[in-house]
């Protein structure tokens, strides 16, 4: 998940050992579900950033909800989302432990701070809070009731916490050139929501760098270094608003410019960028159509990637083998006999070395149908 660098909390316990893997997903009424299954161990959604353990198979199922169900109930118990609202259904199986992401930065946090946050339940009649154990990102809970569930601070202990945030930056035109950028907490709903109201029109900029963790409703201000008009001009850090951005709009682009974000909390800028022509001229990724040469050199390249993030292998197998020729009967056996979807991963990957590049660029085009937002997220990188 984002927000993993931050200098600021790098002394933080963390816990490690998780196996990181991607659900199945399925959408209806704009709503994505997420459907897992896993064996003994310990595992974290890459999706989501939810991680749990188990003595024995499990089998979840969890989608992200809006925290305004519970607007009425956070304003009487004086509280604040510190994470996403996680609706989560534990199919089979049993939990010992879950851990829901949060976004707080606790880096110098005295043990008041660690006081006031809990984990909220929610159910038809009404909520609850439960107290928990905080790491770097998580919240941990022991034997958990599953319900909706998510992390929140209680502001009665008249603090403000640093929050770990991320820039998005989107392009809407190219001719004159008009910028959408986005300065949210490091919420994997929260950034979700923006990218589907940012679609079909936006396309994303990806930069480099990480942002500075600012106090929960900082203003902040965007500045660059060629003429523009940005409004509006100041924007505040908020936690659950998706239409909180700024634009950015110029008459005659330069072939490049500086970019930055500023904060009254800072004294440097807590982000900054140089914006190239190439950078928002070119096409989504998603759907850029490539030569052999070139889908061989992202599937080589992305290979520890895609083996961690593919998890639903078969299908691609059957296509490779039914549909493209791409791959032989005896590298398809060896991928239906693979335990894990890792190991099937691996069996794949073998099997695409020994056919050639035209078989990666079959393999190419079946993740660009099937898997289009993992391309592209790879892909600019």
């Amino acid at each position: 998940m984002p927000g993993r660098s931050c200098e600021s909390c790098a002394e933080v316990p963390d816990t490690s050992h998780w196996v990181l893997v991607e659900p199945e997903v399925s959408t209806e009424n704009s709503v994505s579900t997420y459907s897992l299954s896993s064996s003994a161990g310990s595992y974290e959604c890459f999706l989501s950033g939810l991680r749990w353990s188990c003595a024995g198979p499990v089998s979840l199922q969890y989608c992200f909800t809006d925290w305004y169900v519970f607007a009425e109930e956070l304003a009487h118990m004086q509280s604040s989302p510190a994470g996403p609202l996680m609706d989560i259904k534990l199919m089979s199986g049993k939990l010992e432990e879950i851990h829901l992401p949060h976004f707080l930065c606790l880096g110098g946090c005295e043990a008041s701070v660690y006081d006031a946050v809990r984990v909220l339940h929610g159910h038809d009649s009404g909520v609850c809070v439960q107290e928990c154990e905080l790491t770097r990102h998580h919240a941990r809970i022991v034997h958990p009731s599953l319900s909706l569930l998510g992390v929140v601070w209680r502001t009665l202990h008249l603090f403000s916490p640093k929050v770990h945030c991320e820039l998005l930056l989107f392009c809407t035109r190219t001719a004159p050139l008009n910028l959408h950028v986005y300065l949210v907490p490091t919420d994997p709903a929260h950034i979700q929501a923006i990218h589907k109201e940012e679609k079909p029109q936006g396309v994303r900029i990806r930069k480099p760098g990480t942002v500075s963790p600012l106090q929960q409703e900082a203003s902040v201000c965007v500045r660059t270094s060629c003429r523009s008009e940005i409004h509006p001009e100041k924007m505040k850090l908020w936690p659950l608003s998706t239409s909180n951005y700024c634009e950015v709009y110029m008459e005659h682009p330069e072939d490049c410019f500086d970019m930055e974000v500023s904060s009254p909390q800072h004294a440097e800028p807590i982000w900054q960028a140089r914006i190239r022509r190439d950078d928002y001229q070119q096409s989504s990724r998603s759907s850029v159509q490539v030569g052999s040469q070139m889908a061989a050199a992202f599937v080589e390249r992305n290979m520890p990637a895609l083996i961690q993030r593919v998890t639903l292998v078969m299908p691609i197998a059957d296509k490779l083998l039914y549909t493209d020729r791409a791959i032989g009967q005896e590298t398809y056996a060896n991928i239906q006999a693979a335990p894990t979807s890792q190991e099937k991963m691996r069996a794949l990957y073998e099997g695409l070395h020994s056919a050639g590049d035209q078989s990666k660029l079959a393999f190419f085009r079946i993740l660009q149908a099937e898997q289009p937002d993992l391309v592209e997220d790879l892909w600019t990188a």
